[in-house]
């Protein structure tokens, strides 16, 4: 990802606070054009106009923005008020763990001309006359850059006016030293396990094909054995998808839509009930994948879809024991799986 320059971006913001509404009449049909070609579905609410700039409040796909255009028709960027819960989960861990004393103004989305894509975090400390401080993330939840003053400083600061009587002067802590033979237990250094990133390349592609404002919920990725990774999201409609990439060649594989109860496949039912026959059992996932159109199998043809079941049943005491099993497009059954796709999988 390109480096952010929250200058450039606090600029433009200071452009566009002194901004005038105007008339749609009044736009130039250069910056129309720029938008109809931006974006293929769009309702504008409102126009203004800024030193430089027009901006317009919009609609697209059911989500409010702001898109910025010069003078001269071309587009800068545009931003997306989100939900903090719509954001990555390691943009509100960073902040939780870094920042006490703070609260979140905002939150949003920016796509860039550029196509530079990011996750912009608004804080500022409680109380009355401080000044905000920005954070840009990517889109896996990554810091990226940030106006915010030096964590450790900020945890130090908060615990100290926090907990006053905690706090012992130099003098008394040298004694303390000095009167504790013991050695206090040696601290185990266990390594940060740091959650699996996709590729530049492979991040690019899920988000210029699910952008963040069309999600409700993640990526969140995961490795598989067999050379493949998988991002986990919803859409804005809540429905739950899973997208697999090969590692190696960057490339998608294919799209798995996780079916809900309502929707779960007649044949496939049916088949389970014979199987299972006297036993108790319980869906715990079904999910139809369909391959990527650019994707070829080993015979140069597009594999066609197929069904992903996982069944579970109680074991001794408060164990399940769970079965994975495929099935063809038709619903007939076609093989089972010894073990669960990835770590996200049901266990």
């Amino acid at each position: 990802m390109k480096k952010i320059f929250l200058a450039a971006y606090i600029a433009l913001a200071l452009m566009a606070s002194a901004q005038n509404k105007i008339k749609e009449t009044d736009v130039p049909k250069s910056v129309m054009l720029t938008l109809e070609k931006t974006y293929e579905s769009y309702k504008v609410k409102t126009w203004y106009q800024a030193p430089g700039q027009y901006i317009a409040d919009f609609v697209t796909d059911g989500q409010n923005g702001r898109c910025y255009f010069t003078a001269n028709g071309d587009w800068q960027y545009s931003s997306f008020p989100v939900l903090l819960e719509e954001c990555p989960t390691m943009m509100n861990t960073y902040f939780v763990n870094n920042y006490p004393g703070y609260r979140i103004k905002s939150t949003d989305y920016v796509e860039e001309m550029s196509g530079d894509n990011y996750y912009r975090m608004v804080i500022v400390k409680k109380g009355i006359g401080n000044a905000d401080c920005e954070m840009i993330f990517d889109t896996r939840g990554k810091l990226q850059r940030s106006t915010a003053p030096d964590p450790d400083v900020v945890k130090k600061d908060y615990y100290t006016h926090s907990n006053p009587d905690d706090v012992k002067s130099d003098e008394e802590t040298s004694k303390t030293k000095k009167s504790n033979k013991k050695r206090p237990k040696p601290v185990e250094d266990v390594p940060e396990v740091e959650a699996f990133a996709p590729s530049e390349a492979i991040a690019a592609n899920f988000t210029k094909r699910y952008p963040a404002t069309r999600l409700s919920a993640g990526p969140d990725w995961y490795e598989r054995d067999n050379g493949e990774c998988v991002a986990y999201y919803a859409n804005n409609q809540k429905n739950k998808f899973e997208a697999v990439y090969s590692i190696s060649e960057e490339k998608l594989i294919k799209t798995g839509k996780v079916l809900a109860k309502d929707r779960y496949t007649s044949a496939i039912k049916k088949y389970l009930d014979e199987k299972f026959k006297g036993e108790k059992y319980r869906i715990e996932k079904m999910v139809v994948y369909e391959y990527d159109a650019k994707y070829r199998g080993e015979d140069g043809k597009k594999p066609k879809p197929y069904t992903y079941v996982v069944v579970s049943q109680k074991a001794s005491g408060h164990t399940l024991k769970y079965t994975r099993m495929e099935f063809d497009n038709t619903g007939k059954f076609t093989g089972l799986l010894a073990q669960p796709l990835d770590e996200r999988d049901v266990q």
